[in-house]
């Protein structure tokens, strides 16, 4: 009866040493995504923000904001502010320190746009940001 009882005693324990295994495995994490979709924006969202638009219409620009446009609707908008035009800008993007607003047409109220919070983008695009910075010029008024 003894090993009866240790066959049927080893057998239990791994059958419920391979549950305890399977269930263990399937662990449910939550991941909040790094970026979504939206069309209700608002530039007040990011903190310092850098503001490249190859269109600019019809938003209200921060006075902190650092701005490098190619077209503009209104140049009376862009008065006081830390402006910077280059006629190469291909794309319209906000990015901060932490977060990046990528639009997905001209920089104006409403227009579809992604938030993202990913690391990599949001440092890809502050560096574009600078370079076109550097090479851009100061607007006249």
């Amino acid at each position: 009866m003894d090993i009866v009882a240790l066959i049927i005693g080893f057998i239990f324990g791994v059958i419920v040493v391979g549950i305890a295994i399977e269930i263990g495995s399937k662990k449910v994490t939550n991941v909040a995504p790094s970026s979504k979709h939206t069309n209700k924006w608002s530039i007040s969202e990011i903190s310092n923000p850098k503001i490249m638009a190859e269109y600019l219409s019809d938003v209200d620009l921060p006075k902190d904001s650092r701005i490098i446009v190619n077209k503009y609707a209104d140049k009376n908008m862009l008065a006081g502010l830390d402006v910077k035009e280059h006629t190469g800008i291909k794309g319209n993007f906000i990015v901060g320190e932490d977060r990046a607003l990528i639009l997905s047409g001209p920089l104006k109220k409403d227009e579809v746009a992604f938030w993202t919070v990913e690391a990599e983008i949001v440092k890809k695009l502050n560096q574009e940001f600078d370079e076109m910075w550097s090479e851009a010029e100061k607007m006249k008024f």
